[in-house]
Formats: structure tokens, C-alpha cells, sequence
């Protein structure tokens, strides 16, 4: 399987390199798009280290294909948003193409998959639940968050499943 893994900025985006990893291990070819937020929680260069020269972080970065959104969703077979912030699941939901992510979603006509991570408040807020309805009833699977303990030291429901759950669930999808 092809696929694009997207990293929002959420604590919990240095899971997204355990995701990675096992999706390599398991033979599949992964590209990377990170929102600018991301790299606040997580360096690009953690990534490159994985997918030399297929990691991305801004739409119209110099020497970058200009039509990278486009070729990025017509050669890949899933978009995994592993973790979904608050913000990336808005501008899913309301069609807003301002990023590259958001950009490349946009763009993407396979199956795509979201992994929603932040604070339970912010998870509960019923414009963040309204979003991911929407998503749902367009197609988007959105794997559910788990409940245990947060950053902000809280417990909750909000936690980016492991990566293993996550790998299950995209490979389950892969084969529907």
C-alpha cells in the first residue's frame, strides 16, 4: 500500500513516528505532509531520517513540485491523519485548503483516515464532534480516541491509539 501519513500538531506527534515505522516494516511506502504546528511538537529531520527526501511541511516550499497536493493524491492509495488535531479536522470538515495537508486532502479521492488526538474538553466540544460527523458522513473513517491519561496530567478520552491499533485498522480498511 501506498499512503501519505499527515502529522497535526497535537503532544502526541511523536507517535506518528512509531506509526511510520511500522508501516515501513510491513513493506509499505510512505510519504509524509506535516501542518506547521506539527513541527513545534516533532522536528522534520526526525522523519527525514525514515523517508529521505518524502517528507513535506509547506505547500510551496523552493525547488518543491507545485503540484505536489495533486500528485500526492494521485499516487497514493490512503491518507492517514495520525494525530487529527482540532484545527486539521475544522478545515477537513469545512473544506478549507490553506496548508498542504489540508491541500492534499482536499485533492485525495482514495480512502482517507483520521486519528483524532487532543484534550477530552476540546474533543467533546460539540463544534469538534459536529466536524467529525461531517467528515464521517462523507466518507472519512475516523478511528476513535482512547481514554487514559493526558498531557495536561487530566484522564480522559482523547489519547492517539497506539500505533499497532492504528496500523489494524488502516490495513483492515485496505482490504474492504
Amino acid at each position: 500500500m501506498k499512503l501519505v501519513l499527515g502529522v497535526s500538531g497535537s503532544i502526541s506527534a511523536y507517535k506518528a513516528v512509531d506509526i511510520l515505522r511500522l508501516f515501513q516494516k510491513n513493506g509499505h511506502d510512505v510519504s509524509l505532509v506535516m501542518t506547521r504546528a506539527a513541527t513545534r511538537f516533532i522536528a522534520p529531520l526526525t522523519f527525514e531520517t525514515f523517508v529521505p527526501g518524502r517528507v513535506f511541511c509547506e505547500m510551496f516550499a523552493p525547488g518543491q513540485d507545485p503540484l505536489l497536493h495533486i500528485n500526492l493524491a494521485r499516487n497514493n492509495d490512503l491518507l492517514l491523519v495520525a494525530p487529527a488535531s482540532a484545527d486539521i479536522i475544522g478545515k477537513m470538515a469545512g473544506g478549507i485548503a490553506d496548508d498542504l495537508l489540508s491541500t492534499v486532502f482536499c485533492a485525495f479521492y482514495q480512502r482517507v483516515v483520521v486519528a483524532p488526538a487532543m484534550n477530552s474538553h476540546m474533543l467533546d466540544n460539540p463544534a469538534v464532534a459536529d466536524n467529525l460527523g461531517r467528515l464521517r458522513s462523507r466518507g472519512v473513517e475516523v478511528i476513535e480516541a482512547e481514554t487514559g491519561p493526558l498531557a495536561n496530567l487530566e484522564t480522559g478520552r482523547g489519547r492517539l491509539p497506539d500505533a499497532d491499533a492504528i496500523y489494524r485498522h488502516c490495513l483492515n480498511l485496505a482490504r474492504v
